[in-house]
């Protein structure tokens, strides 16, 4: 009798062994069929959702072309500007030659119409030349006055340097003093053998080349 009631406590408590190891299975294979199935449902909805495209980008407001530029108004130009009056001199002596320049005039007289031979003293009869180009002046009214020296090759450079440098300053010393060339500028200049016009190989042309030259040139009024 005691037997029969183990073997029957026995069999009870396998039958909820094997009722218990069967829940835990089923619990299990349920875990395991939920957890598949949630990572299948993730990976699909990551795979099956599309991408919202984002909201398209507007122009932006047109660029409003300016104004075109208009032309300046166009340079007239002025008057050309007129040249001066050419300065015009009068000599009345065949020896003194007269030469227009570019812009002015230049006269050369021979020394033997202002100078004795190595002599810087105005002749008696140059005063009445350089009278009359002090006239000629007083008429131009405003310029400028250069009185060049100029010898020729007899004697040193240095002396004949020293000589014609005299003689122009004589001759700018006699014009100073005349009256009514308060509009007139004076200067000097000695050039010696330096510019000679002909040969020094004859007298007649060293002659030619012992002169003083009185170059004009207007300024402005």
């Amino acid at each position: 009798m005691e037997r029969t009631n183990n073997e029957r406590s026995r069999s009870a408590m396998c039958a909820l062994i094997k009722r218990i190891a069967t829940i835990m299975l089923v619990c299990s294979l349920a875990f395991s069929l939920s957890a598949c199935t949630g990572e299948e449902k993730s990976t699909s909805a990551e795979q099956s959702e599309p991408i919202t495209p984002g909201n398209p980008i507007e122009p932006g407001t047109p660029i409003t072309p300016g104004k075109p530029i208009e032309p300046g108004t166009p340079i007239t130009p002025g008057k050309p500007i007129e040249p001066g009056t050419p300065i015009s001199i009068s000599i009345n002596n065949p020896d003194v030659k007269v030469t227009p320049e570019k812009d002015g005039i230049t006269l050369r007289l021979p020394n033997k119409l202002l100078f004795d031979y190595n002599s810087d003293t105005l002749r008696p009869e140059a005063e009445k030349l350089l009278a009359q180009i002090a006239g000629e002046l007083k008429k131009i009214g405003k310029a400028n006055v250069e009185i060049h020296g100029h010898t020729d090759s007899k004697g040193s450079e240095q002396y004949n340097l020293a000589l014609s440098e005299k003689r122009a300053k004589a001759v700018e010393h006699y014009l100073a003093t005349m009256t009514g060339l308060e509009g007139i500028t004076l200067s000097t200049k000695g050039f010696g053998k330096t510019k000679p016009t002909a040969p020094n190989d004859t007298e007649e042309h060293r002659e030619q080349n012992r002169r003083v030259e009185i170059i004009i040139r207007s300024s402005a009024p």
